[in-house]
Order: C-alpha cells, then structure tokens, then sequence
C-alpha cells in the first residue's frame, strides 16, 4: 500500500510540474524582442526608426549626426529639422529623404552639422522632426573620430573634374607640402597633449579591447 501511494503522488507531480512550467514560460521569449547593438542610440516608436544615433565630434563644440534612418511605411518620409534645447545648432542641411520601406546612412548619404555647447564624451538632447510631424527626442552620445569613425567624411562634398587642377606636379606638391604640415600639426598636439592640454581628441594606439578580453 505505501508503494502505491509513492507511485500516485509521483504521478502527481509529473503532471503538475509541466503545467506550471508552460504557465509561467508565457509568449514573450527574448529571443522575439528586437535587440539592436550599436554604440548610439535608438527610437522605434515612430514611422521611422532612429537606429544608431550618435554625433560625431571633430573638434570641442563642432561634429555631424551620424547613424541610420529606417522608414517603416510604403511612402517616402524626410527628416525635415534636428533641433536641441542644449545650446546646440544645427547648420543648413536639405531634407533627409527615406524612400518607403528603405534606410539612409546618415554616416555616407546625408551631412547634418552640428555646433555648440558639447564635446566628446557627452550626452547631449536632440529632436528628429520628419515630414509627417512625428518628433523623436533623443539623448545622444558625442563620439570622437577614433577607430571605427576615421572612415566617416566630415564633408561629402567634392571638386567636380573642371574644378580639379590639371598640372599633376603641382598637385602633388600640394598634397606633399599639406601633408607635412597635418604631421607637425599632429606632432604640435601630440606635444601638447603630453604637457597637460586637452587631450579629449586623443586615441589610443589599439581598439580597447572588451572586459575579461585575453
């Protein structure tokens, strides 16, 4: 008798224990949630998605939004104005436009200057308007061209061909002596850097690696 009862209460169990296991599972596994990793700051609550949002600083107080704009909808859509309440401006720029159901790489397809109160290292708070009204408030972090971000031009504006030289020596005197002094200017900096200057522009020889890294 005592074995059978054994054998009932484990019965028991067996069917109790996966009922509450499903219960408590429910439906929203992590693996369905969206997980964007990016060193910027995003906003789905729009029609458009601000993916990546980061200012990228040239100099304390000057630097350009970089990032990706995703349009959710079957029209087009533009980002029409950025604005800040921070002392922050922002230079002249045309419309954005995001083709329906397309993306914008704010980094290669569009300038968005900025200047102001900010350098890098900081947070600063900026608002995307877009063409339908729609306004996304942001906190976005200022980065420094280190790494990664020596591949993004400050300015995608170019010399059409008439406007280049056409005396190949001379040009390349032009660029030899500009060279020579970007590595003094370089050099300058480096220097005073070292005797206690600013050294927020500064890099790091190598990538920092992540924590726990060997």
């Amino acid at each position: 008798m005592p074995h059978l009862r054994r054998s009932a209460l484990a019965g028991l169990l067996l069917a109790v224990v996966p009922a509450t296991a499903l219960s408590a599972c429910g439906f929203d596994y992590p693996t369905d949630r969206v997980n964007t990793i990016a060193a910027g700051v995003n906003d789905r609550t729009g029609d458009v998605d601000a993916l990546g949002i980061r200012v990228l600083a040239t100099a304390k107080g000057e630097g350009r939004l970089i990032g990706a704009l995703s349009n959710n909808l079957r029209e087009d859509a533009s980002l029409d104005a950025v604005s800040s309440t921070a002392g922050v401006t922002t230079g002249d720029f045309e419309p954005i436009e995001v083709a329906g159901r397309g993306t914008v790489n704010l980094a290669t397809s569009a300038v968005v200057p900025l200047s102001g109160n900010f350098t890098a290292g900081d947070v600063i708070p900026l608002d995307l308007t877009f063409s339908d009204g729609t306004t996304l408030s942001l906190d976005v972090p200022v980065v420094k061209p280190c790494f990664q971000y020596t591949q993004v031009p400050t300015d995608l504006a170019s010399e059409s061909p008439s406007e280049k030289g056409t005396d190949g020596e001379a040009a390349d005197a032009a660029a030899e002596e500009e060279g020579d002094e970007a590595h003094a200017d370089e050099t300058h900096a480096d220097e005073h850097a070292e005797e206690g200057g600013d050294a927020t522009f500064t890099c790091a020889d190598e990538i920092p690696a992540p924590e726990g890294a060997h």
